[in-house]
């Protein structure tokens, strides 16, 4: 199978989740897409609160019921992608710029599923992807330099036309490599103590399971000795 392919059966086993008279997060990126697409196939009767705007409109498109986190501030569950996720389940999100938001709505849900293809699992943070910081646009160049003094080498991020990219929240967002983290929650904390920093994209403690696709299918990874189990029998051959 390709790694389209292995998105797409993750996506189903993801929406299986998912039952009549639940409230669902959704979160973004590509494979939450085919998550969305599987869900509009056989509309579920849930309530669906989405934590961006190109998740929300293929919601909408399909035919999902949706609804604000204002109107349910309780969810049963959470559906997200993840650029990266280590073994203890610490990811760094924020590929597509909805982190800050991703982040609220996981708070808000008591389950929490990442729904990734085999690629997305990395023995520690930072080996393939920087952090994604939302910053606010006044502060961007004094933020960038506060991050340089922690250690991060900053780039705004950018649109294919060459102007900055801008959040669902009006806000801009500086890609910043660290390096391989080795402590993400205080590297978290940190980030959102410099003046200008909306929020960033690594995700500590939030993760309770990992659906994981791969060419053998869909493996459900509940633990650190799940993840390793997996590396062990199907990436380390």
């Amino acid at each position: 199978m390709s790694r389209e392919e292995w998105k797409r059966v993750a996506a189903r086993e993801a929406a299986k989740f998912v039952g009549d008279g639940m409230t669902v997060g959704l979160g973004s990126g590509t494979t939450v897409a085919e998550v969305v697409r599987c869900l509009g196939g056989r509309k579920p009767d849930a309530i669906f609160v989405s934590s961006s705007s190109s998740t929300q409109q293929l919601a909408e498109k399909l035919g999902l019921r949706l609804a604000s986190l204002g109107e349910h501030p309780k969810l049963d569950l959470m559906l997200d992608g993840a650029d990266e996720v280590a073994p203890d389940f610490s990811m760094i999100k924020g590929g597509g710029g909805a982190h800050t938001r991703e982040k609220i709505v996981a708070s808000a849900a008591r389950r929490v599923i990442i729904v990734v293809d085999r690629t997305k699992l990395v023995s520690r943070l930072g080996e393939k992807f920087p952090v994604p910081v939302e910053v606010l646009p006044f502060a961007h160049g004094y933020t960038a330099r506060k991050l340089e003094e922690l250690g991060g080498e900053p780039e705004l991020r950018k649109t294919s036309a060459g102007e900055p990219f801008i959040t669902d929240n009006g806000n801009y967002i500086l890609d910043v490599r660290f390096g391989e983290i080795e402590t993400p929650a205080e590297l978290e904390q940190v980030i959102n103590q410099v003046p200008g920093v909306v929020e960033n994209g690594l995700f500590v403690g939030v993760a309770d399971e990992v659906l994981v696709g791969h060419e053998g299918g869909c493996a459900r990874l509940c633990s650190k000795e799940d993840f390793l189990r997996f590396i062990e029998d199907n990436v380390q051959k």
